[in-house]
């Protein structure tokens, strides 16, 4: 592709300069509305605080995972997760989803047995939402149980994100953890 003008001369400074780092897309509803835009440089974040107490046990258990995964299962010598220097990146297919959230299920009643009826449900990180979660096949994930609506509101803060950033399939994102 080229461009040029009567009254100019001719570009030659490289071979991206048709390249932007806007996007503009007709998602639909994944991206919470239907048109949109997004700048595709930005380093979207999802933050959450151990101190904020809808989502402390969400919080903490992430942070065991990004920065003590010996305290996490499943667990073995030299694991890391990704999510702070590797980014995380969007899945919007329901069934890649499901996939993910029941095995990381299976792999927390390995660890705890049944566990219906106490109110703890199985915390996953990196999210089922993610292509990097626990059934991606590289065993750098952590399962943990946690109170169930404590899990609940960091799904929904992670929804959150998603909407208000306008990702899509594949779109990369990191997470930070406060305390």
């Amino acid at each position: 592709m080229s461009a040029g003008s009567p009254n100019s001369a001719p570009f030659t400074e490289g071979s991206n300069v048709f390249n932007s780092s806007v996007r503009y897309d007709y998602a639909g509803p994944v991206a919470g509305k239907h048109k949109g835009t997004v700048f595709t440089k930005a380093r979207v974040e999802l933050v959450m605080s151990q101190k904020d107490s809808a989502v402390n046990e969400s919080a903490t258990h992430t942070y065991d995972a990004l920065n003590r995964p010996e305290r996490t299962f499943p667990s073995w010598p030299g694991k890391s997760v990704p999510g702070v220097k590797e980014p995380l990146r969007r899945v919007v297919d329901p069934k890649k989803i499901d996939e993910n959230r029941q095995k990381s299920i299976q792999e927390c009643k390995k660890v705890r047995g049944d566990y219906s009826g106490s109110g703890l449900e199985c915390d996953e990180y990196p999210f089922a939402s993610t292509k990097e979660g626990s059934t991606k096949g590289d065993n750098r994930f952590s399962v943990r149980l946690i109170d169930g609506p404590d899990n609940r509101k960091g799904g929904e803060r992670l929804n959150e994100i998603y909407t208000l950033n306008r990702m899509l399939d594949g779109d990369p994102f990191y997470v930070k953890i406060t305390n």
